[in-house]
């Protein structure tokens, strides 16, 4: 039996566009954000990270009658659907759970993974051109729709910029995540 591990992904013109990695639930990192990583690692030694708390999956990629849906009856048709929250996360303690939407990030809507990604690494970098080290706290403001309150409401998300990879530890949260997606 064959296995394939990942690899580059090439356009028809030869150029790689991007990295798939086949053990993480086929992750794809596309050049654009391979190369921000390059460069943080040659002026800085490290690739470093905001660990947010939390795992995420665009709205996009839901089925087209539940993204009307949502349009219709919320007026959101873009976001990051929150899956996990890592249990006694800073997430958690500001009261984000499973199935609330993140609009935006400081203000910028976010409607993919891979842009939040992007918008990480720019964060980092601003973090590490104001003299800021490793292992230390920044705060995020977060506009988040709430699924089971029905509403909107924005809070600051402290996340710590690390160089290692982030764990997100599952809890028992009061609100279950299957009663705020009957919601979306």
């Amino acid at each position: 039996m064959l296995h394939d591990d990942g690899g580059p992904i090439i356009d028809l013109e030869g150029k790689v566009v991007g990295l798939v990695n086949n053990q993480i639930n086929e992750t794809f990192v596309p050049s654009s954000i391979l190369h921000k990583c390059f460069d943080f690692w040659r002026r800085f030694n490290c690739m470093p990270r905001l660990h947010l708390g939390m795992t995420f999956s665009p709205i996009k990629f839901l089925d087209p009658i539940c993204i009307e849906r949502m349009t219709r009856k919320h007026n959101i048709d873009s976001g990051l659907i929150v899956e996990q929250v890592s249990k006694e996360s800073h997430a958690e303690k500001i009261g984000i759970r499973k199935g609330d939407v993140i609009e935006s990030f400081n203000g910028k809507h976010i409607s993919t993974t891979i842009e939040l990604e992007s918008m990480l690494i720019d964060m980092c970098w601003d973090h590490f051109d104001q003299r800021k080290k490793l292992n230390t706290e920044k705060d995020v403001s977060v506009k988040i729709f709430d699924a089971t309150k029905i509403c909107q409401r924005t809070r600051n998300l402290t996340a710590i910029v690390s160089d290692r990879g982030e764990d997100i530890v599952k809890g028992a949260y009061p609100i279950m995540g299957e009663e705020a997606m009957s919601v979306l």
